[in-house]
């Protein structure tokens, strides 16, 4: 019998067979996460191809199980990433993973769409996300908006940017409270803000974003 044959006969009927880091369970995100999803924001406006989308898939909510939260949500970036390179455009975005009582696991995505695209690209989640559900579509599992001024942020800089880190604001609200301070977060609140310090149990990679391959 190989390693592989034994390892897959000791685990529990049923049982996540996944290993390493998708088992992983963490509670918070951490500095590093919070500042890696902040220069993604930077680093994506700077290159020309700033995030106007934001995303959520209340995938729980959708049927999909709380160990396939990660899972769900790379499957869903690659039906994305793969609409966009038909375009000859490459995708570029950030995500964060959540938990909690009343949406259960889900997960914010900020990327970049091109305004040309934008049309074509409104039904598009809702469609991914039909892909990635293990059964039918469940009202309300996709939540999209458009990250005003989306369509020039350069014409108004100083009202993208400030829409842009309110949305961070919120996707960074499971990080330590303290974090809020230290990593001048507080004057990015907005109306709908919640406080940082909140947490709840997340299965595997808990926040990421495009890496640039050369």
């Amino acid at each position: 019998m190989t390693t592989r044959m034994l390892k897959r006969r000791m685990l529990p009927h049923g049982g996540d067979r996944r290993t390493g880091d998708a088992l992983k369970v963490s509670q918070q995100l951490t500095e590093r996460d919070c500042l890696s999803l902040i220069d993604a924001a930077y680093q994506a406006w700077q290159r020309g191809q700033p995030f106007n989308r934001f995303i959520t898939l209340l995938w729980e909510k959708g049927g999909v199980d709380p160990r396939d939260n990660a899972k769900a949500t790379r499957r869903f970036l690659k039906h994305a990433g793969g609409w966009l390179r038909s375009f000859d455009c490459k995708l570029v975005h950030c995500w964060v993973q959540e938990s909690g009582s009343v949406n259960g696991a889900h997960v914010h995505i900020l990327l970049h769409v091109p305004p040309l695209l934008d049309p074509l690209f409104a039904r598009k989640p809702m469609h991914w996300a039909k892909l990635c559900l293990p059964g039918a579509y469940v009202a309300k599992t996709v939540e999209t908006q458009r990250v005003a001024p989306w369509a020039d942020p350069e014409g108004n800089a100083d009202a993208y940017e400030a829409e842009l880190m309110a949305k961070l604001h919120y996707m960074l609200k499971c990080a330590p409270a303290a974090l809020e301070c230290d990593l001048d977060m507080i004057r990015r609140r907005s109306p709908w803000s919640k406080g940082w310090g909140q947490s709840g149990a997340v299965f595997g990679k808990r926040a990421g974003r495009w890496q640039d391959r050369k």
